[in-house]
């Protein structure tokens, strides 16, 4: 998948593109600790999402020339992948946006790496991500016990594709 491919199939709000992710964008999210899965230590989370990046695409929406999100989507093994999001508070300001972007971002994963099975983990007492996953798809499978670093509860949750 490519930035360009991402770019044409979604509608966006003036000024926002996705570019390929680079090490350094993750320095300009301004997020919810809570969407970071309960990790306070930024140090290790930069560290985790540049490790993610490696195994599979990733890309920024950068919103007049800032980073906003960061899609990323690592291959687990042939077929299937756990995708995952680092959104801005500056980009709940464009839900609709979002909602497009990350399906364009299933969509094209899916395809470029021959994905039967898409997967994210949700924190369970993160009503606003919970919601916002069934909106673009992801179905609630079962509940992660003591999943998070701080031992909090977590929805996996999937897309799944008939062959």
């Amino acid at each position: 998948m490519t930035a360009i491919e991402l770019n044409e199939r979604v509608q966006r709000p003036t000024g926002a593109i996705f570019v390929p992710y680079a090490p350094d964008h993750f320095s300009y999210i301004n997020t919810n600790n809570q969407d970071i899965v309960g990790i306070s230590n930024l140090v290790s989370v930069q560290q985790m999402i540049d490790a993610q990046s490696e195994l599979g695409p990733a890309v920024t929406v950068l919103l007049h020339g800032r980073p906003v999100g960061i899609f990323g989507a690592g291959a687990i093994w042939p077929g299937v992948a756990e995708l995952w999001f680092i959104p801005d508070e500056e980009l709940r300001r464009y839900p609709l946006f979002m909602c497009h972007g990350a399906k364009a971002f299933i969509d094209i994963t899916a395809i470029s790496m021959c994905l039967h099975r898409q997967q994210i983990t949700v924190r369970c007492d993160h009503n606003r991500a919970v919601k916002w996953a069934a909106t673009i798809g992801f179905k609630t499978e079962g509940t992660l016990q003591a999943y998070g670093p701080d031992r909090s509860d977590f929805y996996i949750m999937s897309i799944v594709r008939q062959v």
